[in-house]
């Protein structure tokens, strides 16, 4: 037998047993924006942002808002990058273990008059 057959099926073994993604994912698609909701956390994971995602990017009166009333919404975001005007709030994370695969991320770009610019979906592997 190959010595890189073994080490191969164990790879498979455990991308197939201990993939997870959100472990409580709400099934209702589309759901209606809520603030508690949104800001619930279960460990590393927000169950219910994934169902209200539609209602925020779709939403012309949360574009409306400026930085203030984002944050005072959404609440402080998941993680900064360097640039500030930049607010990423963390969707889901597809993970083995605890090693992050992909993370979904939900982006609000900020304009110097403090407006909203865009939201967007990003993805990261």
């Amino acid at each position: 037998m190959r010595t890189w057959l073994i080490p191969l099926v164990i790879v498979i073994v455990a991308l197939f047993t201990h993939c997870t993604t959100d472990k409580h994912v709400i099934s209702e698609q589309n759901q209606i924006f809520d603030k508690a909701k949104w800001a619930t956390k279960d460990g590393k994971d927000y169950p219910y942002r994934e169902s209200m995602l539609n209602s925020i990017l779709k939403s012309d009166s949360i574009r409306s808002l400026n930085k203030d009333g984002v944050l005072a919404l959404l609440g402080e975001p998941s993680y900064y990058r360097e640039n500030k005007n930049y607010l990423y709030y963390r969707i889901s994370e597809t993970r083995i273990g605890p090693w992050p695969l992909l993370t979904e991320t939900m982006v609000v770009k900020i304009n110097s008059d403090e407006s909203i610019a865009w939201i967007k979906m990003h993805g990261e592997n």
